[in-house]
């Protein structure tokens, strides 16, 4: 009889502590999803132009970015770079008035692994022929240097040989932009070169010489500018 009794405290008890015991499918739904880190909530804004201008304030890039993500560099010509530390959304950001960090002139971005895009998903690493079907018409380009680099800025809708009605190049100024969208061009692999680069100030995204290196040249770096000329709207 005595042993009958332990047998029943002993069920009893563990019933008792599996009625206690925490519902682990209940407590794993309660717990708090991780809250989206500064890096994580910058993404939204890693676009070029996007809503940028050249009157945007450190100030407001700070606090948007957090303010150890935005790190003032000293110097002859001092300019603030975001993300200082990492390359998927490092961008380098430079000023007309440089010495108080005012007036935006350029940001620059040309990190390979970069997040940032710009007009209609540019990123570094498109080819030629890419960027040239995206824009919807050939466009003006200033190079290329010694560095083997080209810059295309505010030719993205040339008025010379125009038989499209002025049609507009996708990459050009359009509403609500108050910044110039810029893309660097540079030689994937300089030892395929067969030839020298064409170079003048106006040079036709379509001219015979780019065309049959357009698989060698790709984005090295998008950016977005202003000029103190210009009055945005």
């Amino acid at each position: 009889m005595a042993t009958s009794s332990k047998c029943l405290l002993i069920i009893l008890a563990s019933g008792l502590l599996i009625a206690c015991k925490p519902d682990a499918t209940s407590k794993a739904k309660e717990l708090p999803k991780p809250a989206a880190t500064e890096a994580n909530a910058a993404d939204a804004f890693l676009n070029l132009p996007g809503d940028y201008a050249q009157k945007t304030t450190v100030a407001e890039l700070e606090a948007r970015f957090g303010v150890a993500n935005v790190r003032r560099e000293a110097g002859e010509s001092p300019f603030v770079i975001l993300f200082p530390d990492d390359p998927t959304r490092r961008a380098t950001i430079t000023f007309h008035e440089a010495g108080e960090l005012k007036e935006i002139s350029r940001i620059t971005v040309d990190d390979p692994a970069s997040y940032w895009r710009g007009k209609l998903g540019v990123h570094v690493g498109m080819t030629l022929a890419e960027l040239r079907k995206l824009n919807g018409k050939d466009f003006l380009l200033s190079g290329f240097d010694e560095q083997l680099r080209a810059l295309a800025l505010d030719g993205w809708s040339p008025a010379t040989d125009d038989d499209d009605g002025g049609k507009l190049g996708a990459f050009d100024v359009a509403k609500g932009d108050h910044l110039y969208f810029e893309v660097e061009l540079g030689v994937i692999d300089p030892t395929r070169l067969k030839a020298a680069l064409p170079d003048g100030f106006q040079l036709s995204s379509g001219d015979p010489r780019l065309l049959e290196l357009s698989g060698l040249i790709e984005v090295t770096g998008i950016g977005a500018s202003s000029s103190l000329d210009d009055e945005w709207e």
